[in-house]
């Protein structure tokens, strides 16, 4: 994947952020602010892409925006990967239960911010419902691993995911909860443990139906982050502010990233510092900009 340099808006000094001066890790001044401001917003937004292909199994398999990619009538055209057992008795798309082992290839996808990914691992689904159709699903996630490259081939980074995902919904909206131990790693910096539990609510524009992709509608989103990397502890309070919920545009589809509006926040203590990073979503297409906030 293409690391992308967004615009990044630092309301505090380098010399006010580093100002703890204690351990090696990037807050204590071994690298300057912008850097964990843009590792935490990448990984918030990846968080947030994740999720979203995660509200479809359809897209939980192939992800949106990639190529080869589901037909526009169907979620589950040609998958790169098939069920271990395919029974779903109520006919909702949902296997009874069924483990997914992705290997790449075939699971190799390009169109990825103007790179590819491949995605190896295991995902159980398991239909809470299997005698009554509808849109949840219980997921285990065991080794779950992406890995992104970039067009020229010199960034390399993987996300490795374990844990559960439960998604419940009607017609008038989705409810995932994650509880998720990621390892996430970086382009010159130390790997990164991530315990993730958030919750991510989606509202249609229009009523949601079985079987079919999802419309346009708004992402509200709650949790913690905690996140570990080298002497860097941070635990992160995530939202979404209630007057800039994401908005998900379906019409979007020649890009991976197809929030067109919105604010997700991550509110903590950075060394001795209070504050926010903020990732902030401008049009369909366009990467988010990354900015810190002290609130102290």
């Amino acid at each position: 994947m293409d690391r992308v340099r967004t615009s990044l808006v630092m309301v505090v000094t380098l010399s006010t952020l580093f100002a703890s001066g204690c351990g090696d890790g990037i807050l204590s001044g071994a690298g300057p602010a912008d850097e964990l401001t843009t590792d935490v917003g990448e990984t918030l937004r990846d968080e947030v892409e994740s999720g979203l292909n995660a509200l479809t199994l359809g897209s939980s398999l192939d992800p949106v925006g990639t190529a080869p990619a589901p037909a526009a009538a169907s979620l589950v055209s040609a998958p790169c990967v098939t069920p271990s057992t395919p029974a779903d008795n109520d006919g909702d798309g949902i296997p009874d239960d069924a483990t997914y082992l992705f290997t790449a290839p075939p699971c190799e996808f390009t169109g990825w911010r103007g790179g590819t990914l491949d995605i190896v691992g295991s995902l159980r689904i398991q239909d809470p419902t299997p005698t009554n159709a509808g849109f949840g699903y219980d997921a285990t996630l065991t080794g779950l691993r992406s890995r992104f490259t970039s067009g020229d081939g010199k960034l390399i980074y993987d996300v490795t995911r374990n844990g559960t995902r439960t998604m419940g919904g009607s017609v008038s909206g989705l409810l995932l909860t994650a509880d998720l131990q990621l390892i996430r790693t970086f382009a010159g910096h130390p790997d990164a443990a991530i315990d993730k539990q958030w919750s991510l609510n989606f509202t249609p524009s229009t009523s949601l139906q079985i079987n079919a992709p999802l419309p346009s509608g708004t992402l509200d989103i709650a949790g913690t982050v905690d996140w570990t990397r080298g002497d860097e502890h941070l635990a992160l309070t995530i939202s979404t502010p209630r007057e800039t919920p994401l908005q998900y545009d379906a019409s979007c589809t020649t890009t991976v990233q197809r929030i067109r509006a919105g604010v997700l926040t991550a509110a903590g203590t950075f060394g001795d510092m209070s504050g926010i990073v903020r990732v902030s979503w401008r049009e369909c297409g366009t990467e988010p900009e990354f900015s810190f906030e002290s609130t102290d």
